[in-house]
């Protein structure tokens, strides 16, 4: 992630870092609104919506469009501009932030029910979101499991580094590869943008195990937690 990257989600987590501006992206996920009516919803005053709306736009989540409106002069709609998913895991010696890009589905159309006599198509839809969430909350303990699972591949490779004499410039390369959060001077040029950094980690670690096969002694192994 370059720094134009990393800018943009601070500007994320910045926006997304007052409840009321989550309130809005929750009613704005629904349909695009106006600041008036997001201000009755909310029960708060339109000056106070609009401020928070332009937060959103100014971090990309949201844009602002002319709509007319049959009861008076136009009016200004926002609406989301963004699809993504953000997930965090903060452990000890792990944080990880993923941000995952991904296109709007189609909305599934589902029949409604008429009158109180078709109260199992109600039923149906409960029992579809019970899943979902079941669903959820397993992927969301496999994330933390392999976050963990993580944290101490990079703690164990952190120790091996530590207990070797290798050029510090080297071991700062490669801390900067598989753990930007921890490295001691993070560079920004072009080469630390790398799209597979694992890949490009693993064969410092090759370069660097090639040049002193000479003088190893014997295999060396990671220590495992």
């Amino acid at each position: 992630m370059g720094r134009a990257d990393r800018d943009d989600l601070d500007k994320v987590f910045k926006a997304l870092g007052h409840i009321t501006r989550r309130r809005i992206l929750r009613l704005l996920a629904q349909n695009a609104r106006y600041p008036y009516e997001l201000s009755k919803l909310l029960g708060m005053r339109s000056r106070v919506i609009t401020k928070h709306l332009e937060s959103l736009r100014e971090a990309g989540i949201v844009i602002k469009e002319p709509g007319e409106s049959q009861v008076g002069p136009d009016r200004t709609y926002y609406r989301l501009n963004v699809a993504f998913g953000l997930s965090t895991t903060i452990l000890p010696n792990s944080f990880v932030v993923r941000f995952h890009p991904t296109s709007v589905p189609e909305e599934e159309k589902t029949a409604l029910p008429a009158s109180t006599r078709d109260i199992r198509v109600i039923q149906a839809l409960l029992n579809q979101l019970k899943d979902v969430n079941e669903k959820l909350k397993e992927v969301d303990n496999e994330r933390i499991k392999l976050a963990e699972r993580r944290g101490q591949i990079i703690r164990n490779i952190e120790r091996f580094m530590d207990n070797c004499e290798w050029d510090s410039q080297l071991c700062q390369r490669i801390r900067s590869l598989i753990n930007p959060v921890k490295a001691r001077e993070p560079s920004e040029d072009n080469e630390t943008k790398s799209r597979d950094p694992f890949k490009e980690a693993i064969k410092l670690f090759e370069d660097i195990l090639d040049s002193n096969e000479d003088n190893a002694d014997g295999e060396v192994e990671l220590e495992a937690d």
